[in-house]
């Protein structure tokens, strides 16, 4: 079920660009100002991915330590420790 929910989800956005441009307004090519918005949303989305990546990364030469359940039931949170 996961999974037809996931493919539905990535076709979603194909689907309603197709609405769009069939029963748009004008039904036309898109504006200027819309396919320029596109690039700045999607400059934006990869950017932010970027830096995201980059600033979850491990330290070089690391060792990640899985999150632990502690003795008194709180959830201590992974980490990376340096190789021995």
């Amino acid at each position: 079920m996961a999974a037809v929910i996931a493919v539905l989800l990535t076709l979603l956005p194909f689907g309603l660009y197709l609405a769009w441009r069939r029963y748009g307004p004008n039904s036309g090519e898109p504006s200027s100002g819309m396919v320029l918005s596109l690039l700045l949303g999607v400059g934006l989305m990869l950017g932010t991915a970027v830096w995201w990546g980059l600033s979850r990364s491990l330290e070089p030469g690391g060792t990640y330590v899985p999150a632990v359940l502690g003795p008194d039931g709180t959830v201590q949170r992974g980490h990376t420790e340096p190789r021995r």
